[in-house]
């Protein structure tokens, strides 16, 4: 008997066997694959993403652009070509004196322009000031130049006086009360053709102290005296100077 009758006698003796075999097999195999598929997936719990939206700026960066605006707005713009990358090199002597000349001269037109605008309204208001003219024949600067003073004799006895030809004081201090007693001093003094006191000394046998109070303020007031000049008056010129001390 061969291989293959013996397989078909073995089947045909064991064939119920067999055929329940498959169909239990068969029936665990439909429960496991309908388990499988009824079964619902378990959904994984995504770790939670921070969400940005695309228009959402940090605030440290929206405080900083704003900073930026304004100072851009509040900044002086040049309207010039300006490359960063070049370094900013020091105006020149030469540069420097044409800025300050068109400073100023922007300044005197800006000043023009506003005094023109201020006579048409003044002339509008029917209010325009003319200027007279002045004649030239009749200006006389010597009323304008510092006039010197004349020599001037006093009647009666005065607390200071000199005996200077020709010569008027500009500066002539006068110490009368300066000291408690009285009396009479008298300063020998040397001045030269501009005025000014060259030397000054006291003359001891005209004067009634010499060593006091008296002496000495009159030395510092002789010393201090300044007259008119005088082309024509000796080189120097001698004379003296009598100081009278009121009692106190």
């Amino acid at each position: 008997m061969s291989l293959l009758d013996r397989s078909l006698d073995l089947f045909d003796r064991h064939k119920y066997g067999i055929i329940g075999t498959l169909a239990v097999h068969t029936a665990l195999i439909g429960v496991f694959i309908l388990g499988k598929f009824s079964t619902p997936p378990v959904e994984r719990e995504a770790p939670p993403m921070e969400m940005v939206l695309e228009d959402e700026t940090p605030e440290t960066e929206t405080s900083q652009s704003a900073g930026d605006e304004a100072s851009a707005a509040t900044a002086q713009v040049t309207n010039l070509a300006s490359n960063v990358t070049a370094s900013i090199q020091p105006l020149s002597r030469a540069a420097q004196e044409r800025m300050a000349q068109r400073v100023e001269q922007d300044l005197h037109d800006l000043e023009k322009s506003e005094f023109d605008r201020l006579a048409e309204e003044r002339r509008a208001e029917g209010k325009e000031i003319t200027v007279p003219e002045l004649d030239p024949s009749k200006f006389d600067k010597s009323n304008y130049m510092e006039k010197m003073p004349k020599p001037v004799k006093v009647e009666g006895l005065t607390t200071v006086s000199y005996d200077l030809v020709g010569r008027a004081h500009i500066v002539l201090e006068v110490p009368a009360y300066l000291c408690k007693g009285s009396g009479k001093i008298v300063i020998r003094v040397a001045v030269d053709r501009a005025g000014a006191v060259t030397k000054a000394e006291l003359d001891p046998a005209q004067s009634t102290d010499i060593s006091g109070c008296m002496a000495e303020n009159a030395l510092i007031s002789a010393k201090g005296a300044r007259f008119t000049a005088s082309n024509t008056a000796a080189q120097p010129q001698k004379g003296t100077i009598t100081y009278i001390f009121l009692a106190q």
